[in-house]
């Protein structure tokens, strides 16, 4: 793969955990330093304000790690949204279903021994990190308790499987995002590490745009950035006009 070109009037569309930070032991163990808000705050002016985060936190988990800074922001892959900066949160209608999975989750013998819950509200995550050789018991059980929930969908990332609304993914929020200021008319950037960023890929790439995959693993991407301080240096072309760009 080459690397990854520079579009003149790019709407940058970023991944969080992964991404812009690496993934930790545990979601709450990350380490977001003070040089990644300032270098974001330089790709949003850079784009014009077209700079969103697309992730499977919740909006305020990022707004927290990225403070001051606040952004367009797409959480749990879509079913909360953040159209601008100063725009009020809207989170789409939750499925009763979450809570059946749930209960039938902690009913079951799954979470212990490092395997855990993460309640979103309008999905969950059982995180494996800690217990990395539970990976296929985590995912047989989740597709047998969910096997009869036909609202949710699972996803198998990067030592977690996710449970939520099957109608909603990372790819349908970037396209609605291109749709309104200031993303419409510019050409998508989006910079993604895992199985759950591969729908945006197959959307940026339909639309002629950017996609970049961050680290090992099969893609859709075009482009390849090993990890995330190759992300940051690359964010930093970006974010200077005086540099060569490519169109």
């Amino acid at each position: 793969m080459t690397h990854p070109p520079i579009p003149l009037r790019p709407a940058v569309f970023l991944d969080f955990d992964g991404t812009l930070v690496d993934i930790a032991e545990t979601p709450e163990a990350i380490i977001v330093s003070d040089d990644l808000v300032a270098l974001l705050g330089r790709v949003r002016s850079r784009a014009g304000g077209a700079l969103a985060v697309v992730t499977g936190r919740r909006i305020a988990e990022i707004d927290r790690h990225l403070s001051p800074l606040i952004l367009p922001t797409a959480g749990l892959h879509g079913i909360e949204r953040r159209s601008t900066e100063d725009a009020a949160i809207v989170e789409l209608p939750k499925s009763a279903q979450v809570r059946i999975l749930r209960e039938r989750l902690e009913r079951s013998h799954l979470l212990q021994n490092g395997v855990s819950l993460e309640d979103k509200g309008s999905g969950i995550a059982v995180h494996y990190r800690q217990a990395p050789e539970a990976a296929e018991d985590v995912k047989a059980a989740l597709r047998e308790a969910a096997g009869d929930l036909e609202e949710l969908h699972l996803i198998e990332g990067k030592m977690v499987v996710e449970a939520k609304r099957g109608d909603v993914n990372k790819g349908i929020a970037i396209a609605e995002f291109m749709q309104i200021p200031p993303f419409e008319g510019r050409t998508p950037v989006f910079l993604g590490d895992d199985v759950t960023d591969e729908d945006g890929f197959r959307i940026v790439t339909a639309m002629g745009g950017v996609a970049i995959k961050v680290g090992d693993g099969a893609t859709s991407a075009a482009y390849r950035l090993d990890d995330s301080t190759h992300v940051m240096e690359w964010l930093d072309r970006l974010a200077h006009p005086e540099r060569s760009l490519a169109s």
